[in-house]
């Protein structure tokens, strides 16, 4: 008898598949989650946001696969309550210090500012920890004196650069984030190339160009359009509006400037986000890869905004849903082999109250 298996026509190997993120959740079914957040949250008086965002989080991470699994997400909602607690009181207490007691309580920006590196790695830690996949956490272990150059160095350099150095700043804060990552025992590793980056600039260059003449000269048609009613004379108590609706094409201009920056901001960390993914590689030599369209996601987040003013608040849970699917479909996970070898370890828990206060400010580093 032959023992030679003949492999079944059009199977892929095993030892290099291409696994896309993918995610099934709905807006429709997201809404009614949303709507009792909201509500409970108001009639609490904030107290359930705590429960509110465990809720969220576990329905966006139950609804995202890989190669048939789906992410978890174990935070309790007494910590995140605790956490908000604590961030809470403290900035209330420094908010007092400074505007009552005394100004030169300002000066606790600096330990504030040499605390920052502390937190953020604190922060990180602690959404690593409580993600899983396959019933193995990820991980987090940064240095305080790698986190200080990524996160305040190099952004200081981007800034004093007039922008030349951003890229320099992308690539160092990218590799410290994915360089001190793990998934259980084993290591991620990252090395976004500065000469992609330097070309992600280029291109946002051109793009921030082309946003600021279409911005900017709508701005400014609005801004004329507004000042053309102006049939107010210019003596007694009419004499400050009018002046006002004489420097509407100048003040709305300006607006519109502000406006194409932040897109152009958008469009840049869409490409840092290509580059950084494409760069990672989880050991057993697995690699990811994202192609999110940086005009498309933008133009995503910019419409998601505008429906959500629009429908005042209404339709935020299609936006978020519309933007969590994208991200997802534009992921892919290029598998060396199997994943199922995989083993946790115990690692750092990292700061509930540290994540929650990035949380309320609103900064996100990618996890």
């Amino acid at each position: 008898m032959d023992a030679t298996v003949q492999p079944i026509e059009g199977a892929q190997p095993e030892a290099n598949r291409a696994l896309p993120f993918s995610f099934t959740g709905s807006a429709s079914e997201y809404f009614g989650i949303w709507i009792v957040n909201l509500l409970l949250s108001i009639v609490t008086l904030g107290i359930y946001t705590a429960w509110a965002k465990v809720r969220r989080l576990r329905y966006f991470y139950g609804n995202s696969w890989l190669d048939g699994h789906n992410f978890e997400y174990h935070a309790r909602p007494v910590q995140i309550l605790i956490g908000r607690l604590i961030v809470f009181g403290a900035l209330i207490a420094v908010n007092i210090l400074v505007n009552v007691v005394s100004p030169l309580f300002g000066l606790l920006f600096i330990p504030y500012l040499l605390a920052f590196p502390w937190l953020i790695n604190k922060s990180i830690a602690f959404n690593a920890r409580m993600t899983s996949y396959r019933n193995v956490r990820l991980n987090f272990r940064g240095t305080y004196w790698g986190a200080f150059v990524a996160f305040i160095v190099a952004p200081l350099l981007g800034m004093f650069s007039l922008g030349f150095a951003v890229p320099v700043a992308s690539h160092i804060s990218s590799n410290y984030i994915g360089q001190h990552l793990g998934y259980g025992t084993a290591r991620f590793e990252t090395d976004a190339p500065i000469g992609t980056l330097y070309r992600n600039l280029g291109m946002t260059i051109l793009f921030m160009i082309g946003s600021m003449f279409v911005v900017v000269g709508a701005f400014t048609g609005i801004g004329f359009y507004i000042a053309s009613f102006n049939t107010i004379g210019h003596t007694g108590s009419n004499q400050e509006l009018a002046k006002a609706l004489e420097a509407a094409p100048v003040f709305i201009s300006v607006i519109g400037g502000y406006v194409a920056l932040g897109i152009t901001v958008l469009f840049y960390l869409a490409g840092v986000r290509n580059v950084a993914f494409n760069a990672t590689t989880l050991e057993g030599g697995h690699h990811f890869a994202s192609n999110v369209g940086r005009i498309r996601y933008t133009w995503i987040l910019i419409s998601n905004l505008f429906a959500t003013i629009l429908t005042i608040g209404l339709l935020r849970p299609w936006a978020s849903i519309r933007t969590w699917r994208y991200l997802a479909n534009r992921t892919t996970l290029h598998a060396a082999g199997t994943l199922d070898g995989f083993v946790d370890t115990a690692a750092p828990q990292g700061n509930v109250a540290a994540a929650e206060f990035f949380d309320i400010e609103g900064i996100d580093f990618g996890l």
